[in-house]
Formats: C-alpha cells, sequence, structure tokens
C-alpha cells in the first residue's frame, strides 16, 4: 500500500512534535550534564581548586547544546506558540469553554517560560564559561608571579644587595599590579559562584515547567517515544522513581492501556509511532 502524503498542516504539526520531543530531550541531557558539573564545582570550591579544575572545557561544550536548546525553543514558541504541543488552529476565544481557555492560557505562560529560562539559561552559561576561563587561565600565573617577587624581596634582604630607587619604584609598581590581579582574579571566582548558583536554580525550575508542560501533550506520540528511551535520563533529572511517576501522569486516560505507567507509554507509543525498534528492548 502506498504511503500517503502529509498534508502541509499535517506536516507542521508533526514537525512541530518531533521538535517538541526533541527539545525535551535535549534539556534533559543538558540537565543531567549540568547536575554533574554543578557537583564538580561545588567540591572544587570547598576545596579553593577551582582553578585546577578544567571545569571551563566542560561549560563551554554544556553552552553550546544550550544554545541549539533556545534556537529550537525559538522555532516552538515564539513562531507560534498555540502551535507548541502540535495544535494548530485555537478557535476564537467567544467559543471556546473555561477549560480550554485555562488550558490555552497554561500552554501560553508555559511556553513562555521555557522559551525565557533557556535563554536566560544560556547567557548565564556564557558569563560562568568567561568567569572559568580567567581563573584557570590566570590564577596559577598569578601565584607564581607573587611567589618570585616574595623571592626576590627575601633574597634582597638575606644577601643585603639593596635596590637602587629605580629598582624599588619598579618592584612596587609590580607588586600593586600584581595585587590588582589578584583582586579581579577573587572578584572572577565570586562571580563565578554566583552564576553557578543562578544556573542551579535555573535549569530546575526549568526542569519543573517542562515536567508540566509535557502533560500538554500527552497526544504527542513522538515525545513518548523519546521520553521512553530516556527514562535514565528522567530519573538523573527529576529523582529515584520520577519516571513511572511522569509516565503515570501523562498516560492517563482513554487511549491508554496497560497496569503501570510506563507500560501505557509502551503500548501508546506502539501503537502511533511508526518507528519503534528502540522500544522492542525498552
Amino acid at each position: 500500500m502506498p504511503r500517503r502524503e502529509l498534508s502541509g498542516d499535517q506536516f507542521e504539526i508533526r514537525r512541530r512534535k518531533e521538535q517538541l520531543a526533541f527539545l525535551v530531550v535535549k534539556f534533559l541531557r543538558a540537565s543531567a550534564l549540568f547536575i554533574s558539573i554543578d557537583a564538580e564545582f561545588r567540591r572544587l570550591a570547598k576545596e579553593g581548586n577551582l582553578a585546577g579544575g578544567g571545569l571551563f572545557v566542560r561549560i563551554r561544550t554544556l553552552a553550546e547544546g544550550v544554545f541549539d536548546l533556545k534556537e529550537m525553543a525559538h522555532f516552538l514558541f515564539r513562531t507560534d506558540p498555540r502551535a507548541a504541543n502540535g495544535v494548530k488552529g485555537a478557535s476564537k476565544t467567544g467559543s471556546r469553554t473555561t477549560h480550554e481557555l485555562l488550558a490555552g492560557m497554561k500552554n501560553s505562560i508555559e511556553s513562555r517560560a521555557i522559551d525565557s529560562y533557556i535563554g536566560t539559561g544560556y547567557h548565564l552559561l556564557l558569563i560562568l564559561q568567561e568567569s572559568l576561563y580567567q581563573i584557570e587561565r590566570y590564577a596559577p600565573e598569578l601565584e607564581r608571579e607573587k611567589r618570585e617577587i616574595s623571592r626576590i624581596l627575601e633574597l634582597s634582604r638575606t644577601t643585603g644587595n639593596a635596590f637602587s630607587p629605580e629598582e624599588r619604584a619598579e618592584l612596587e609598581r609590580l607588586q600593586g599590579l600584581s595585587e590588582l590581579s589578584v583582586k579581579f582574579a577573587a572578584e572572577s571566582e565570586e562571580l563565578a559562584l554566583r552564576v553557578a548558583e543562578r544556573c542551579e536554580a535555573l535549569f530546575a525550575g526549568t526542569a519543573e515547567v517542562i515536567r508540566h508542560f509535557m502533560a500538554s501533550a500527552r497526544d504527542n506520540e513522538v515525545l513518548i517515544q523519546n521520553l521512553v528511551q530516556s527514562r535514565g535520563l528522567l530519573e538523573q533529572v527529576y529523582g529515584e522513581g520520577a519516571a513511572e511517576r511522569i509516565f503515570s501522569e501523562l498516560c492517563k486516560g482513554k487511549g491508554f492501556t496497560g497496569r503501570t505507567g510506563l507500560e501505557r507509554a509502551l503500548n501508546f507509543a506502539r501503537a502511533k509511532c511508526g518507528n519503534i525498534t528502540a522500544l522492542k528492548e525498552a
């Protein structure tokens, strides 16, 4: 039987379903990566060793991924926010029920929040990236400079080899420059600590909004399939047992069969999706 071609509207709905599924899974990956980086960041900060942690490269990689997320969110939520869950053609306000109005408001507010949070998170990660670069690149050199100045002063004292007035003035100027650089490095570390805390709160807040937003997309078979294949990420981001709770919330009501949330999600994806090869093992 020949494959039926999708109409323009059907293709657009399908594309938005796919983009939403990809955005959610990509966010889960980014969030899991940030959780890992944040734990290492806290450990290094407690030890006073942010300069030697090598976190700059990991944050840069994370920021690059969140940039892609930002672009996906713009496509989904700025071109037509009403269609974010793969539904187009909202009816006029006058003919809509209060339930439809509430659902529309939920979709609009959550869409805006996700778009805004992801964009803000990206820019915060850039600040954190630059702060860590300053710390990792220059802090070790500043420590060497301080030690060298101290060594020169101690050598002059023990050998009795006094500096000329010009040399003394030059040394004082270099000391002042070194102290100023140390001050800037300390400010970079303070900024990194503050921004890391904001990133932690923002990732957690975004994860919570996305969890509620997914409830409005329970008819999105592409999302359900991708979530089934990403159960481990759900556990990492939302905690132990979260996958079953989320599937139970998403896969309830008519159209879902099974005893557990995961079973209902699997049955729904197998019935609705064309490519279910990856679901066989699951």
